[in-house]
């Protein structure tokens, strides 16, 4: 399962993703393919646990682009597959990129 993060160079690290945003293209990875998701779970749910294992590894100091890129932050997206989920002060939400972000 392919992601890539976003850095919103507009929402000033205390509101979400809003469309005209500035985002600017970062960190591009896999997620690990021994990662599986339940089949009782809601596929939104999963989503949003899948958002905040990779919250989490690129956040910490050894993260794969820590020295290109700044942590993520409120306002930022992560964009798993088609689906896009934007940092919130607390989670993740769901939103939807203009096609020139």
């Amino acid at each position: 399962m392919h992601y890539q993060l976003f850095h919103n160079r507009s929402a000033g690290f205390w509101r979400t993703y809003e469309p005209g945003d500035e985002l600017v293209a970062g960190y591009r990875g896999e997620f690990p393919p021994c990662f599986s998701i339940r089949d009782d779970l809601d596929p939104r749910e999963a989503l949003l646990g899948i958002a905040e294992v990779i919250f989490a590894k690129h956040n910490r100091d050894d993260r794969p682009d820590g020295k290109t890129a700044p942590s993520l932050s409120v306002g930022d997206v992560v964009v798993i597959g088609e689906v896009a989920l934007s940092v919130d002060r607390l989670g993740f939400v769901f939103v939807t990129l203009e096609p020139a972000s």
